[in-house]
């Protein structure tokens, strides 16, 4: 994920000088105006697609990426004591978290290069 994100800030500061000296061409009279312009808007223009795909990956990064600690004696606790007070049910709060608690041990598995196996779980 790291990567990606340098990979991007990279391409867009390119693309930021690009458009900086494509804006100081305008002082001379070889190049044409109508075409100067036309790729300085073309060039805006991927700029601001590459600036969203980044924000995007660095919320997405925010919201994946925080320190796991060891949950499975918790969860473990809390259904038993919810057994024990209804049998047969756990309340919606304890499955909600064991499945954000999920996908966030799946993205570390992904990040760390492991195999996920689609569909495996049943």
């Amino acid at each position: 994920m790291f990567e990606i994100i340098e990979d991007i800030e990279t391409k867009i500061i390119g693309l930021q000088s690009q458009i900086t000296n494509r804006k100081s061409f305008e002082r001379f009279n070889f190049s044409y105006e109508s075409d100067n312009q036309y790729k300085i808007f073309v060039l805006t223009l991927e700029l601001e697609k590459w600036e969203a795909l980044l924000n995007l990956l660095v919320q997405y990064q925010k919201k994946r990426c925080i320190p796991i600690t060891r949950k499975s004696k918790d969860f473990e606790k809390t259904i038993q004591l919810q057994l024990k007070d209804v049998p047969g049910t756990i309340r919606r709060e304890t499955c909600s978290s064991m499945i954000e608690y999920m996908k966030q041990l799946e993205w570390e598995i992904e990040n760390r290069n492991g195999i996920l196996l689609e569909g495996s779980g049943n």
